[in-house]
């Protein structure tokens, strides 16, 4: 017996070993869904015209602005590759802290929508197999919905700030290639949009890209990642999928990716509401391969680094501080450049030609 026991000690510990040594295989295999996308049957869409589809639906203080907030996805995936957008559960744990977060940086410059969106799986993120696009499609198709919808709830005369984050950072660069940058109109509200934690694409994006301090009408995008996970970085710079310059997804292999943060300072207020409010830290950032590089966080702030927890929201924003003083420059650049253009005369029509013509007297 004695025996027996032994050796199924050392069986247990050996698979414990395996299972640490191939910890990101077996998350992996964990998480992928069990059915290919052309046998399975997203959730039902949410309604936009309901404030139950949203997480928030205007709230806050008028201000200077309206915000729209696309946030992470937490889906690790259950069978399916699209998560409900009402499930109870995951709903409580990102309005108790993912969503609170991510609109903190923003809560001051106005009120703020963050819709309920059916979320690609986390596994989506590390194929670039057809079902990894088709889940993106099916969320992004529920992002675009809402957005038309908080077009129709805010006023005209407003700067608008678009914030994405994870996957939600996909979404954002998806709407301004496909919907924003094709509308003169509507590019003109923007104040900023921020794509934060997944990499976009530098060619199609760099004439877009913040130069100026207080520059409206522009972009910042970053994916900040924790020195020590060096595998999750190689997994996102080679093996994720990223944005070609027409809204499709393509391959990150290759690709130049965009790494164009926020002026940081060397210490920066990270937002975690789940530990109690706001906490400062040194981050060492520089922009590495296309990522943001920084050291690791103290403990209230650190995500941690075993089956799958780097690549897990866990209700902090790390650069929040930085993100908010960007976004009162970006307002008010706005603010200023919508006030000049409301007072600029509109431009004269284009010259008409006045030729000499015969004439003759009518008879009386």
């Amino acid at each position: 017996m004695r025996t027996i026991l032994l050796s199924l000690l050392a069986t247990l510990t050996c698979l414990i070993l395996l299972a640490f040594s191939y910890q990101e295989q077996v998350t992996l295999a964990w998480i992928n869904p069990d059915r290919s996308y052309e046998a399975y049957e997203p959730p039902p869409a949410p309604d936009y015209s309901k404030d139950e589809s949203w997480f928030r639906r205007g709230d806050g203080q008028r201000s200077a602005a309206n915000i729209f907030v696309i946030h992470s996805n937490v889906y690790r995936g259950d069978g399916g590759w699209n998560a409900p957008h009402d499930r109870p559960t995951q709903s409580a744990f990102l309005d108790s802290g993912v969503v609170e977060a991510e609109i903190e940086p923003f809560s001051a410059q106005g009120l703020v929508w963050v819709p309920r969106y059916r979320q690609p799986t986390l596994f989506a993120r590390f194929t670039q197999k057809h079902p990894g696009s088709a889940a993106r499609a099916t969320a992004y198709d529920d992002i675009l919905a809402a957005f038309e919808r908080f077009l129709q709830d805010i006023p005209e005369d407003m700067p608008i700030i678009i914030a994405g984050y994870g996957d939600g950072a996909l979404f954002a660069g998806k709407l301004w290639l496909e919907r924003i940058a094709p509308d003169e109109a509507l590019t003109r509200r923007i104040a900023v949009l921020y794509a934060v934690g997944m990499p976009l694409p530098a060619r199609p994006f760099d004439s877009a890209v913040c130069q100026g301090a207080d520059e409206p009408r522009c972009l910042l995008s970053f994916s900040p990642v924790d020195e020590r996970f060096t595998e999750y970085r190689e997994r996102l710079g080679t093996r994720t999928l990223t944005l070609d310059g027409r809204g499709g997804y393509v391959s990150t292999q290759g690709i130049g990716k965009l790494c164009s943060p926020p002026r940081l300072p060397d210490e920066v207020e990270a937002s975690a509401p789940l530990a109690g409010g706001t906490i400062p830290w040194a981050h060492g950032a520089r922009c590495e391969d296309g990522f943001l590089v920084h050291a690791t966080p103290p403990t209230p702030l650190r995500r941690g680094h075993f089956f799958g927890q780097e690549w897990f929201p866990t209700g902090v924003n790390l650069f929040a501080e930085a993100l908010a003083l960007d976004a009162h420059e970006r307002v008010q650049g706005a603010l200023r450049v919508m006030a000049q253009e409301a007072m600029t005369a509109p431009p004269m029509a284009d010259p008409e030609e006045v030729r000499e013509v015969e004439t003759k007297q009518v008879p009386y």
